[in-house]
Formats: structure tokens, sequence, C-alpha cells
């Protein structure tokens, strides 16, 4: 039976173990009280802003762990201490800073200078950004534990974050908005609402809808509404009464465009199915999407006539075999188009439909007169909506080139009015 040989060793040496293997243990709370301590002693009282200032300083020079403990440096800001569970602060935070945002009015001029100082703190130490995107996620799942004003206060400082651009990216923040519990319970709704008003005071629309695209959210709006108010009509009335009327045009829109786009594809499939399906098919289909979804009737007319264009098989043909197939599809669906431009609106809508089409591509950019003549012979568009369109009603794309197109028409049904006239007498 063979032993394991022991291996010698050297009396009197101690082994060391390597810098990289040791592991210190995590002490946030001594790192809070430090922030704290460091704060309040550089503070002179003379006003929160000079007071944070001079905080800032002196942190500059601390060494401190700010790597490791980023999201309580923010914290201590923020609430005024390390937090723990339910909101509130850890139970061996002793000290606790005087001067915070919670402690703060709910207005974006007492958050300023807070803002400010997060600022100044990333812009030394950018990877402090991941500590605030934390604590901004930590604070927003903590909603419920806050009254109202904190919840204001907890929005706006949100707000401000993005609004000053300190860093933070919207998807790993506002993504956290979509919390179940949170929404259902109504706090996400009140928590939006003021972060699109604070933000909005600084930004503009355009501004916002990049920041909510970008965050992954900008098509899920009605999502932060609880279950019982999910609605477009809730949504509309809340955001109304809150002074955002602009996002609620934006957001109706956008839900406009929505349906318009799923019932363009829906006609589309029918239009291109083998064998096609009937016009009675088609416009029961149309009536029932815009009853179903309140879709307004020149969208519906838009949608109608784009898709007739796009059924035309343009490839490989000359113009005059473009105007041929042209022909044989307004004709095959006439009836649908007659069922739904119903009025001179309309009939301009349908004009103008067809200007941006043939303006956008050059196959038809010189077959624009002809298909206006064509609606004029079909009873689709009248004389009166073709003479508005000529004097004031056109689409700026190509405008000037369509008029000058159009005058021979133009002059045509001019002189035939006159000879009308004459007849008339």
């Amino acid at each position: 039976m063979s032993t394991k040989e022991e291996r010698p060793t050297l009396a009197g040496v101690n082994v060391k173990t390597r810098k990289r293997n040791i592991v210190v243990p995590a002490d946030p709370g001594s790192f809070a009280t430090a922030i704290v301590q460091i704060f309040q002693d550089a503070a002179d009282g003379v006003s929160v802003e000079k007071d944070l200032e001079a905080g800032v300083k002196v942190l500059d020079s601390a060494e401190l762990d700010f790597s490791r403990y980023a999201d309580t440096l923010f914290e201590v800001l923020f609430a005024g201490g390390r937090l723990s569970t339910g909101g509130n602060l850890a139970d061996d935070q002793k000290e606790k800073l005087a001067f915070n945002v919670l402690a703060s009015d709910a207005t974006p001029e007492a958050l300023l200078p807070y803002i400010k100082v997060f600022q100044s703190l990333i812009r030394r130490r950018p990877f402090l950004v991941k500590g605030l995107e934390a604590t901004l996620n930590k604070f927003i799942l903590s909603l419920e534990f806050y009254d109202e004003a904190g919840r204001k206060k907890i929005a706006t400082a949100t707000a401000m974050a993005f609004s000053y651009k300190l860093g933070c990216l919207p998807e790993n923040v506002l993504q956290t908005l979509l919390n179940d519990r949170l929404v259902a319970k109504g706090s996400v709704m009140g928590f939006v609402t003021t972060f699109f008003q604070v933000f909005l005071q600084k930004e503009n629309l355009d501004d916002l809808v990049g920041l909510l695209t970008k965050a992954r959210v900008v098509n899920r709006l009605l999502d932060f509404m609880p279950p019982s108010k999910r609605t477009l009509e809730d949504f509309n009335a809340h955001f109304n009464e809150a002074g955002l009327g602009p996002l609620v045009e934006w957001n109706t829109r956008r839900e406009i465009d929505t349906k318009v786009a799923e019932l363009q594809e829906g006609l589309e499939k029918m239009m291109s199915a083998d064998p096609p399906h009937s016009s009675a098919d088609i416009i029961s289909f149309v009536k029932s999407r815009k009853a179903e979804q309140g879709l307004p009737d020149a969208d519906v007319v838009r949608v109608l006539w784009v898709c007739v264009m796009r059924s035309v098989a343009l490839t490989g043909k000359n113009q005059a075999q473009i105007l041929q197939t042209i022909v044989a599809k307004v004709k095959a669906h006439h009836k649908l188009l007659g069922t739904f431009v119903t009025n001179a609106k309309l009939e301009l809508t349908l004009l103008v439909t067809l200007q941006v089409l043939c303006y956008e591509d050059n196959r038809l950019l010189k077959l624009f007169s002809d298909i206006v003549k064509l609606l004029y012979n079909g009873d689709l568009v009248g004389e009166d909506t073709i003479q508005h369109w000529h004097k004031k009603g056109s689409h700026p794309k190509g405008r000037n080139v369509f008029l000058k197109d159009m005058e021979p028409f133009i002059k045509w049904l001019e002189e035939a009015e006159e000879e009308d006239d004459e007849e008339d007498e």
C-alpha cells in the first residue's frame, strides 16, 4: 500500500495571498456614513446649492470606493442615507443628510441644485451614471411606499435627469415603469404624468417622443394606465386634464396611423389575392374596420388610393402601358372608391394623395393629368374640386410641375363652363 508523499515546506515563511484574490467585504453602510459626514462638514448653511458644491469639492479628493458604491452615493443625495426595503433608510444609518431630494420642494427649481451636482459628479467620474440608473430604478420600484409629494419629487428628479442629459439610458430606467403591481395601483400613471410635465418644460414633444422610442415604450403608453382605465378615452381625458394636450394629439394620431397601416395591409392582401376579392367583399371589410376602429374618412380614402396604385405593376412597362393598367384598376375598383369618396373634401384628399404618389415615383410623374382626367370622367372628382386644387388646394410636393401639367385641362374645364353658361342664357 502506497502512501502519498508529503511535500517539503519552508519553516518560518508566510505565503501571501495575491492581491487579486483578496476579497474585501462590502460595507455600504460605512460609505454612506462617510458621504453624509463629508457634506455635513462642508456645509456652511448659506444655501443648499453652496452646501452641495462645497461637498462635491471635498469628494474630489476623498479616497472612497466610488466604483463599488455609486448607487449608495446617489441614495444619500436622494434620501439622506442608504436605502433599505420599502423606501426606508437602512437600520445601520446612524446619521442622515439633512438636505436631500426628498427633503426639498417638489419643483424643478428646488431640485435643480441636486441635478447640477449629479451632472458634476458624473462628468468627473462617468462610471457613476450606472449608480444613478440603479438608484432611480430602486425609487421607481418603491413608489407605493411614498406619499404623493414624495412620488412627485422622484418623478421630477427622474425627468430632469433626462432633460439635463446626465447620461442615463432611457431603456435602463423607463422600462422599470412597466411593473404590473405599480401600474395596477396607479402609481405609474401619476409618475409618468409628472415626468411628462417636467420634461416638456425644458424640451419639446419631439424630444419626448425620441426618449420614449429609445426606451422602447413609445407604443405602450396605454400600458402605464391601470387596467380599469386602459382605454384611449381615459388616456386622453387624464392627460388633457394634466395640460398635456399636444401629447394626447400625438398619441391619437399614432394610434390612428397604426390602425390605418393594419387596414392597408389587409386591403393589399385582398386586392392581390388570386382570384382577387370582389368589390362587395372589400367594401364590407373597409366599412367594418372603419366603424370598429373609428378611422377618419380622409385616412380611409388615402389608403384606398394607395392600395389601388400599389396593385399596378410598373416594372418593365412604358407610360402608355402603365396608364392602360391604371385605367383598368380604377374601373375594377370604381365602386369601392365611389363608396367612400362622398364629398368635395374627400375628393380633394384623393387628388392630393394622387399628387404625392406621382411626385414620389418618376414613372408616374407625367401621368398625373391623365389620371385626374380619368377620375373626372368616372365622376370620382368634380370640376369644382379640381379648380380648388389648382387654385389653393395642392400639396407642396411638385406643385409647380403639376400645376403647369394641368393648365390645358383647367383651361378646357373653364371653356366648357363658359359654353354651358351661354347655352343656359
